[in-house]
C-alpha cells in the first residue's frame, strides 16, 4: 500500500504501478465507502452484450453510436 496526498486543486495522483494496469483514457467509477475512495474501471458493453440484454424498450440509437465510437477509441488506443 502507498500514501497519496490530495494536491491543493483536489487532484490524485496515482503511483505508476497502478496506471500500468489500466488502458490509457480508461472511465472510471468513484464513490465513497466510509473513509475509503473507490475506483473502478468502466468497461463498455460489446455488441454481443447489447444483444443479450433482455429489456422491453429499444435501445436509443445514440446509445448505439455512443458503443460504436468507445469501441472503435479502443481499438486505436490498443495500436498505438
Amino acid at each position: 500500500m502507498k500514501a497519496l496526498k490530495i494536491q491543493a486543486d483536489g487532484s490524485l495522483k496515482l503511483p505508476p504501478e497502478i496506471l500500468q494496469r489500466f488502458p490509457k483514457a480508461s472511465e472510471l467509477a468513484v464513490w465513497t465507502e466510509g473513509d475509503m475512495i473507490v475506483l473502478k474501471r468502466l468497461k463498455p458493453l460489446r455488441p454481443s452484450q447489447f444483444a443479450e440484454r433482455e429489456s422491453e424498450e429499444e435501445i436509443p440509437l445514440e446509445e448505439i453510436v455512443a458503443e460504436v465510437h468507445q469501441m472503435r477509441r479502443e481499438k486505436r488506443q490498443r495500436r498505438g
